[in-house]
């Protein structure tokens, strides 16, 4: 092998400088603190010429760095301020004696019963004094025992039952007979089951079909429109011209009697209007004299 001293060099490193060695090491570090001041001054780039301020602006800067550190410094003593307020006060919290549960808790009951009475007490001073203020009433409301006293003393008792004439045909003429009914909730309901006492009197005397029945009335002034079964119709064909129309004036005579001013009977058979013409003519409303 060949001797690695013997080797040769085959890189060059440029700008390298020849060092002797034999001159002392604190000579050889100024020479290359010189080399290395005069390389800074040949890197260093040129700088932009600072603008010079004036003294106005000076004193300026001064100030406004005064007053940032007085504003840091008071935000910093204010914040310490409230850090310790807010531990004087849970010290205090801590330190203060609550009172039991079961106390607090009739409290809040006694509290809540002392608002609801004088919110009582206030309601009724208040209504008192509007009943004697005075005014109209809404609906049926009173004021005091003694008003509803006197209110039904002088309501006069409710009859319990209502009475109706009912005309039964009988022959030429019509047999009165007396009936008694409960009211119902509305005059159509009294108008319907007066009638259906009505067709059920036929029915004994066998004018009528028992399938005969009313199944809907509506009165409108002088008019009353009733809605029959189909059995009506055909009953009707059956008694011929003339008991058919005593029959029908019958009905008219009970209707305008118990329940004025019914004039006038419009008969329909399942809510639709009668076609036909005989025996007796039913396309319009009957009328006294037909």
């Amino acid at each position: 092998m060949r001797d690695p001293e013997e080797r040769q060099r085959h890189f060059v490193i440029r700008d390298k400088k020849e060092e002797n060695y034999d001159q002392p090491a604190v000579r050889r570090r100024g020479l290359m603190r010189e080399e290395d001041e005069e390389r800074e001054e040949q890197e260093e780039k040129p700088r932009r010429p600072r603008a010079r301020r004036t003294l106005r602006e000076r004193e300026m800067e001064e100030e406004e760095e005064v007053r940032s550190l007085r504003g840091s410094r008071k935000r910093k003593t204010m914040k310490r301020a409230e850090i310790d307020d807010e531990e004087d006060y849970e010290d205090d919290e801590e330190q203060r004696p609550r009172a039991p549960k079961i106390v607090r808790i009739f409290a809040w009951i006694a509290l809540v019963v002392i608002l609801f009475t004088c919110g009582y007490v206030a309601t009724n001073y208040f209504f008192a004094w509007s009943d004697k203020q005075g005014g109209e009433r809404i609906g049926s409301v009173y004021g005091s025992g003694a008003e509803v006293a006197e209110t039904a003393a002088e309501q006069e008792p409710a009859p319990s039952n209502a009475q109706y004439s009912i005309y039964v045909p009988d022959g030429q003429s019509f047999q009165t007979r007396a009936i008694e009914l409960k009211p119902g909730a509305t005059r159509e309901d009294d108008i319907q089951r007066v009638l259906s006492m009505y067709i059920d009197s036929l029915k004994e005397t066998k004018a009528m079909d028992p399938a005969v029945s009313v199944t809907n009335v509506f009165q409108s002034g002088e008019w009353l429109y009733v809605d029959m079964t189909a059995a009506f119709q055909s009953s009707i064909k059956k008694l011929g011209k003339d008991k058919a129309a005593q029959a029908l004036n019958g009905m008219l005579n009970t209707m305008r009697d118990n329940f004025p001013p019914v004039k006038k009977i419009k008969f329909y058979v399942n809510s639709k209007e009668i076609t036909e013409k005989t025996p007796v003519d039913l396309t319009t409303a009957w009328t006294e004299g037909r």
